[in-house]
């Protein structure tokens, strides 16, 4: 009598937030893991990559390997714009593009759970 998971897939934890904690207990002081830099870098890798993975799938001439190599290129140019560097949130804007199809579903929620719940 147990309890069966077949089709429940929760996603609560990704995988640049291994590298994020890395980054606070091995240097707390830094100014690439203030909370500015955490919140504001994975705000706008999210923004660039949900956005980029729009374009790629409702227009058939750009593949989407061009969306994957774009996504950290565009991240990094508006964090550094904006004063907000913060290298894992790079690897979650590839983590999105590249991931499940239930991370592409979330679509916006994305954002909010498990990004920012992580954070």
């Amino acid at each position: 009598a147990g309890v069966e998971y077949n089709d429940l897939f929760i996603v609560v934890f990704i995988n640049s937030m291994a590298a994020l904690a890395a980054m606070i207990f091995s240097a707390p002081t830094s100014m690439l893991v203030q909370p500015r830099n955490i919140f504001g870098g994975h705000m706008i890798a999210m923004i660039v990559s949900i956005s980029l993975d729009y374009a790629v799938t409702v227009n058939p001439y750009i593949p989407i390997e061009v969306g994957k190599g774009l996504a950290p290129a565009l991240t990094i140019f508006v964090m550094a714009k904006l004063g907000l560097i913060h290298p894992p949130a790079c690897a979650a804007a590839v983590i999105y593009l590249d991931g499940y199809p239930e991370h592409k579903n979330l679509g916006w929620l994305f954002i909010a759970a498990p990004v920012l719940l992580d954070c």
